[in-house]
């Protein structure tokens, strides 16, 4: 029996695979112009670039894949899991945005950073890399996509090849002693933070 919750997944999932899916047409289309300039040449790649960016972030958005990935978090340990000595990945990380991130990006030789931006009181904000490949080039650019953490959201850790569910929410941690999640709950409703997730992308 199909239930209403799973077919709402199921919208989910193709609203924003068609979303993904227009933003690399466009993309290629794009690419499939007259000679031109160096100049006009490099900044329409620059411009394609960004259009796949924004799109990307656009599609994780709606099939919660990105919110995933910034839940997925051990909060015993006070790390992300499976990163590097800097507590940051080096490549993309072992969660569905990750994989998107490296079909998109990686396997068509651009290299991305993820850098996270989120309120610690007040107007006040901090950043935190989530993804660090490297130095941008000049030619780099950037899209940035706003995510809403609720109360209610729940942690996520490792489950086979992805992400799954602990079963426990942000407001369970904060409240337990000894864990601990890596942005804090600046909120006295339901929100629990506002997190600015931004992608740079640039071709090696």
């Amino acid at each position: 029996m199909v239930t209403v919750r799973g077919q709402a997944y199921t919208l989910e999932a193709v609203v924003a695979g068609t979303i993904l899916l227009a933003t690399l047409v466009f993309a290629s289309q794009a690419a499939a112009v007259t000679p031109l300039t160096a100049s006009t040449s490099s900044q329409h790649i620059e411009n394609q670039e960004r259009a796949v960016a924004e799109g990307t972030l656009a599609s994780a958005t709606e099939n919660e894949s990105l919110v995933s990935t910034l839940l997925f978090y051990n909060v015993s340990e006070d790390t992300y899991y499976e990163t590097d000595f800097n507590q940051q990945y080096a490549e993309a990380p072992p969660t569905r945005f990750g994989d998107t991130l490296e079909s998109v990006f990686r396997d068509r030789g651009v290299a991305f950073n993820v850098q996270l931006s989120y309120l610690v009181g007040g107007e006040e904000r901090n950043q935190r890399r989530l993804v660090y490949m490297g130095a941008p080039t000049d030619s780099a650019v950037s899209a940035s996509r706003v995510v809403t953490l609720y109360d209610t959201d729940e942690v996520t850790e490792p489950n086979g090849s992805v992400e799954g569910s602990t079963g426990r929410t942000l407001a369970n941690v904060t409240s337990t002693g000894g864990d601990s999640f890596y942005i804090d709950d600046v909120s006295q409703g339901p929100v629990y933070n506002l997190v600015e997730v931004e992608v740079t992308v640039w071709r090696m």
